[in-house]
């Protein structure tokens, strides 16, 4: 079960949804083609007059119940959604300023235009009626005097359409609701409970796709199942495969890092899913080896990129997969993670102060938005950057090896050692990492947890600096993880996005250097402070860092996916010591 005004109702590949408005207490059905689209409200009524109802969430089913009555709700299948009313509820569905219109007994559409949409209402039993401006047909209904009757258009807006669904003599009715582009075909219609079923036994065979986790977790667990599972999209447009949104709420994106994140959460138990989160990067990589900032259905683009974290997933990937990939996946990945390589190694490259070093253009580039580690400007030569083309290039030596390329292996192997001592060289300070300006050579230091992070390096760190960086991650640890900024820093709000409040990536990866430095310790207590958190405040996009209270978009995949991830490798650890 779960909170609708937080965690939208939808299913595995749909592009709709069912949640609460932001800042409101209304029930919409909505779209996320483009971007999140409240299409028409879910008001039920009660002897004429709106009744607000008692909702209930679950994997399968959205219940309103009003007064003796209630509406059941379900999809069938990723196109389709189900609702069916009994005990005498009616429903009424409406929207504004669209082109609705009705094409035949019982039958309507509402056409979206800012949605790139149309929605077929088919009533497969009571009575269907719509009304309102643009719905000039609804005069011509026999039964419109009994709708009037029913209060049912009391309250609506002078640019307001809706549909209403009224019971018949049983006091039951039933709506499906198709979603499609230029033409509607009705589909072979299922009974409502064999959809119930349905759903419900497609999203229990995805939640056992993840491993164990701590009894003390298994509540968490099935609800970031759940987000994951539901935040699927299908291929449309520019989406060449099924591919996880952020959130179903407003993060109707893919950005390029997150899906790293997702990526690894899969491997185990939806290994094509997991390799298509990488893939869906690729389609998309441009001529210069650039991965796209953001994309959807409509719109692409790169005015920022995001960090190279996609090589250290990709091997993180690889060990969870049950199989190997394909030849054919694998040469795909090589190749595109070195094209990624080598457009930071080339096109971001600082040519004057830290020669050799690649550098950000924005927080954006970096994926911390506005950390302070930007506060002096950019060109920005940051540690972390460098630090996972390393790790990259490493992994693509590996990888490069095992498919028998052995110069390119070579030729990876040597460019990471030269990177890697030109970090050292140039950003090294004795005891910590500093960030410094491309343009004139300055160190940049700051509070955040940002110049920490080169921990992924590992072993390749001398044993010192592995000591040294474990006390900084250390420094900004609190009763609930990692906060982003540490919290002592001049710098730091509970709310400033990337100044402060805990985030799954920046978890993950530090829980990743420090189980690859030999800090399994630190690790583990970081890892369980993240998953208490989550079995807490839910898999928000962040949280405060002192409180745990959860921030932003409530519903957030990576956060649920990072979760996944941590929770099932405290099982690991647990069995290690029994």
């Amino acid at each position: 079960m779960f909170d609708v005004s937080r965690v939208p109702f939808s299913y595995h590949g749909s592009w709709m949804s069912i949640r609460f408005q932001a800042g409101t207490d209304q029930l919409w059905f909505r779209n996320h083609h483009f971007k999140s689209n409240d299409l028409f409200a879910l008001q039920t009524l009660v002897d004429g007059k709106l009744i607000s109802p008692v909702i209930t969430a679950g994997a399968s089913a959205l219940v309103l119940e009003a007064g003796a009555g209630c509406v059941e709700i379900c999809f069938e299948g990723p196109e389709s959604v189900r609702l069916r009313g009994q005990g005498g509820v009616v429903l009424r569905l409406v929207g504004k300023r669209i082109h609705a219109y009705l094409n035949g007994p019982d039958m309507a559409v509402f056409n979206f235009r800012k949605a790139y949409r149309r929605y077929q209402f088919e009533a497969l039993c009571g009575t269907l009626g719509l009304a309102g401006a643009y719905a000039s047909e609804a005069e011509d209904l026999d039964n419109l005097a009994e709708i009037k009757g029913a209060g049912v258009l009391a309250g609506l807006d002078h640019d307001s359409q809706a549909i209403t669904m009224m019971p018949d003599a049983d006091g039951a009715w039933e709506l499906a609701i198709d979603e499609f582009w230029s033409s509607w075909q009705r589909p072979e219609r299922k009974g409502f409970d064999e959809c119930l079923a349905e759903s419900a036994s497609a999203f229990e065979a995805f939640r056992r796709g993840f491993p164990a986790v701590p009894a003390e977790l298994t509540e968490a667990q099935a609800l970031a199942a759940y987000i994951d599972w539901s935040c699927t999209v299908n291929p449309t447009g520019l989406i060449k495969r099924p591919t996880l949104f952020m959130s179903k709420n407003w993060m109707n994106n893919v950005w390029s890092w997150d899906q790293c994140f997702n990526a690894m959460a899969l491997a185990a138990g939806h290994p094509e899913l997991a390799l298509d989160q990488m893939l869906t990067e690729v389609d998309h990589q441009d001529a210069f080896g650039a991965y796209p900032d953001a994309f959807n259905d409509l719109e692409i683009h790169y005015n920022y990129s995001k960090p190279p974290v996609h090589g250290l997933a990709f091997e993180d990937i690889l060990k969870r997969l049950p199989s190997p990939p394909s030849r054919e996946v694998m040469e795909t990945m090589v190749r595109s993670l070195g094209k990624q390589a080598d457009w930071w190694m080339t096109y971001r490259l600082s040519s004057t102060h830290c020669h050799g070093l690649p550098y950000y253009l924005h927080g954006n580039d970096s994926g911390w938005d506005n950390s302070t580690m930007f506060a002096k400007g950019v060109p920005l030569v940051a540690p972390d950057l460098s630090a996972l083309l390393v790790v990259q290039m490493d992994v693509l030596a590996r990888l490069s090896r095992d498919l028998g390329w052995t110069e390119a292996a070579a030729d990876w192997a040597r460019r990471a050692d030269e990177l890697f001592a030109g970090l050292m060289r140039e950003l090294w300070r004795g005891d910590h990492f500093v960030a410094r300006l491309a343009n004139d050579g300055s160190d940049v230091e700051s509070a955040s947890l940002i110049p920490w992070l080169p921990l992924v390096l590992g072993d390749r760190l001398p044993e010192m600096a592995r000591f040294c960086l474990r006390q900084g991650i250390e420094d900004h640890l609190t009763e609930w993880g990692l906060a982003t900024e540490r919290v002592d820093s001049p710098e730091y709000s509970e709310d400033g996005y990337w100044r402060g409040p805990i985030w799954a990536p920046s978890t993950f990866l530090a829980v990743t250097g420090l189980e690859r430095s030999g800090h399994g310790d630190l690790a583990d207590v970081v890892a369980e402070r993240f998953c208490k958190l989550c079995a807490k405040s839910g898999f928000a996009e962040n949280y405060n860092a002192i409180t745990g209270a959860p921030l932003r978009d409530p519903a957030y995949t990576w956060t649920a996916s990072v979760f996944l991830l941590l929770a099932s490798n405290c099982v690991s650890k647990r069995t290690e010591l029994d």
